[in-house]
């Protein structure tokens, strides 16, 4: 099947498609974070570039070794080529 070349006339189901293997990508690679004791690290898809959001109490050990390969490692396995560290920290509801 040949997709039209206007991203607006691409039918919603190749849409959704694209958006729940982003959705796995995602959660395959907090899982393996969440292995490694990485328990509220969240990963945010940007193509092939994955942005990760932290508590600022992990940022010091998950982007030092020998912690930072493993992250790089299980993050890349889900087929992410690229890993970027927000230097945000992650907010929850309710937080003010």
């Amino acid at each position: 099947m040949t997709l039209p070349t206007d991203p607006l006339a691409v039918p919603d189901d190749h849409v959704g498609e694209a958006v729940a293997d982003d959705a796995m990508q995602v959660e395959a690679a907090e899982s393996e974070l969440r292995r490694l004791g990485l328990e509220e690290i969240r990963v945010r898809h940007h193509g092939d570039l994955a942005r990760l959001e932290a508590p600022h109490r992990d940022l010091a050990s998950m982007t030092a070794e020998p912690l930072r390969g493993e992250v790089l490692r299980a993050v890349r396995s889900a087929g992410f080529r690229s890993v970027a560290v927000d230097l945000e920290p992650v907010t929850r509801p309710g937080d003010g």
